[in-house]
């Protein structure tokens, strides 16, 4: 077998990553109206993506169902479903995304109508949202690691408790599994970028 060269795609992806952090950085940390400005366009950004990741993982995890037949003895098989309601892990998945996605739209609406309305957030409210973002961050990131961990047991299997993989048999489940796992990392990802733009505002705003 070829084998394949693994190392320059992370280095890229890694440089890529750096220039865009930077750049956004760059961009947030100018000085005054500008820098205000700045911050409430990238705060719109931000969590009108993060409405948009929320959305695509929940759809995708919601429409995950496959059904197949599964033979039981030489001369019998059933049919057998595999849906993310089987699982509590994925049930809290959907709930908690579906929230962070409730919660985007409510904020991101907030802040694009203070951009439009040029009005100044103040220290307090870059604190509440700050805070908001943090105990959503918890809830999402525990929801994708409670989903991840079965999503990996669905994959690989556990002979340790006997329990058999099922990627083998319902490979269109666990693709979705696998796409929503990728949404729900990019949300995430937002909202880390919004605790650090707030973050920054808010030291900002001290600085004064």
């Amino acid at each position: 077998m070829a084998s394949t060269e693994t190392g320059a795609p992370p280095r890229a992806t890694t440089q890529t990553s750096v220039r865009w952090s930077s750049k956004l950085t760059r961009y947030v940390s100018n000085s005054g109206m500008v820098a205000i400005e700045n911050q409430r366009k990238v705060d719109v950004i931000l969590r009108a993506l993060m409405f948009v990741f929320s959305l695509v993982g929940v759809v995708v995890m919601v429409s995950s169902k496959q059904s197949e037949r599964i033979p039981v003895s030489p001369v019998m098989m059933i049919r057998v479903d595999a849906k993310f309601t089987h699982s509590a892990s994925f049930t809290y998945y959907v709930s908690a995304f579906s929230v962070l996605g409730l919660y985007s739209m409510i904020t991101g609406y907030l802040s694009y109508s203070a951009l439009k309305k040029q009005e100044r957030i103040s220290t307090g409210q870059l604190l509440q949202l700050l805070l908001l973002d943090t105990f959503l961050l918890g809830i999402t990131a525990s929801a994708t690691g409670a989903g991840g961990g079965v999503a990996y047991e669905a994959l690989k299997g556990n002979p340790h408790i006997h329990w058999m993989k099922i990627c083998n048999i319902f490979d269109k489940f666990c693709d979705h599994l696998a796409a929503s796992g990728v949404m729900a990392v990019l949300a995430s990802s937002m909202l880390i970028l919004l605790i650090w733009t707030s973050a920054g505002a808010m030291a900002r705003n001290a600085g004064r």
